[in-house]
């Protein structure tokens, strides 16, 4: 990458980092999200968060990974609430790679300026569990899908199912019968789930594509969330040095006992394993697609486990302070919780890693 592209990407991270560092996630005192359109709206103007992958023809910045990638880790630092997983990574991705010309043109803009909020409900059980029926023209589905990141709030809910041999692309709550949400508890608290139920549906079909296209999205949605797995660890590894360095006990710093500092070395390790692996990724997705299956296997084992250790030993290290409520250690731990349950298979990404390598 040459000087100039570099220097573009820090100043996209440095104006992405002032955003997300003034707009932390605001929590109701029973701890659920105070979801924010107007910032989102605010985010896609300021940002253009959800142009980054857009092309220029389109409107959009062309910025690729590389581009995402810097917003999303510093999103990932503040626990950002906004909708940049659901719908400007998942629902827009599948609109390019699925979606007819006309029917994404019709869904972009109101996407792009962040009038319009939109999901992607997940895959994994959506062509397992959803029977799409043709009547005509018209199609309804039938079926239930859980775990739907911002289900009942966004105003757009896009589904994959099973079109004969291949993959539709379905549009939910664009007129007619509005589908059923039930409520999910969720571990994260900046984040909403709930269970889509659906009876006969109807429902916009959108596009058909090959199978294939599953594996694309799976690769960009891993990308997102390594992204905010990078950015969460960061924080909790900055924010447990900064204690160690002023907090004082038995006489002397915290951060001087040298079994601290070896922790501490162990966590900076971790981090950096993170920011390896997503850049890799980062690198395959924009200049190397061949590398792609092997890299966000790569990338999906290293930020699951390292985030969720990075922000588990930032309660550890705070001690008591880390375990109260007041203090942001707990939103951390459930946040990489949440990244690495609801989002990755570590245990089905090892295998992907194995089998990319022949073993």
């Amino acid at each position: 990458m040459i000087t100039t592209e570099i220097a573009e990407l820090e100043d996209v991270r440095a104006v992405a980092a002032d955003f997300f560092a003034k707009h932390r996630a605001a929590l109701d005192d029973d701890g659920s999200p105070r979801y924010d359109r107007g910032l989102w709206r605010r985010a896609c103007s300021d940002l253009g968060v959800a142009a980054i992958l857009e092309p220029e023809t389109d409107g959009g910045l062309d910025g690729g990974a590389a581009m995402l990638a810097a917003v999303l880790v510093e999103a990932g630092r503040s626990l950002s609430p906004l909708p940049l997983l659901g719908s400007a990574v998942l629902a827009q991705t599948a609109l390019r790679l699925v979606a007819e010309d006309a029917e994404r043109a019709e869904l972009l803009d109101g996407l792009v300026a962040g009038e319009v909020i939109a999901t992607l409900a997940p895959w994994e059980e959506s062509l397992t569990r959803v029977t799409a029926t043709a009547e005509g023209r018209d199609w309804s589905l039938t079926g239930t899908v859980s775990r739907v990141l911002d289900g009942g709030v966004a105003d757009l809910a896009l589904l994959l199912a099973p079109v004969d041999d291949r993959v539709g692309l379905f549009a939910l709550g664009t007129g007619g019968e509005a589908p059923s949400w039930e409520p999910q508890p969720t571990v994260d608290l900046t984040r909403t789930f709930a269970r889509l139920r659906l009876d006969g549906t109807p429902a916009r079909l959108l596009g058909v594509a090959d199978r294939g296209v599953v594996d694309q999205l799976a690769h960009w949605r891993t990308l997102a969330v390594v992204g905010d797995q990078l950015g969460g660890a960061e924080a909790c590894l900055d924010a447990t040095l900064d204690y160690l360095r002023t907090r004082v006990q038995f006489g002397r710093v915290l951060g001087s006992f040298q079994s601290l500092k070896h922790q501490c070395a162990d966590l900076a390790v971790l981090v950096d394993d993170i920011r390896s692996a997503l850049a890799h990724l980062v690198w395959a997705l924009d200049e190397s697609p061949g590398d792609v299956p092997s890299a966000a296997a790569v990338a999906a084992i290293a930020g699951s486990d390292a985030y969720v250790t990075c922000a588990e030993e930032m309660v550890h290290l705070h001690g008591g302070i880390g375990f109260t409520w007041e203090h942001d250690a707990h939103r951390y731990v459930r946040r990489a919780l949440t990244d690495r349950g609801a989002f990755h298979d570590v245990r089905a990404a090892r295998e992907e890693l194995l089998a990319a390598h022949g073993l």
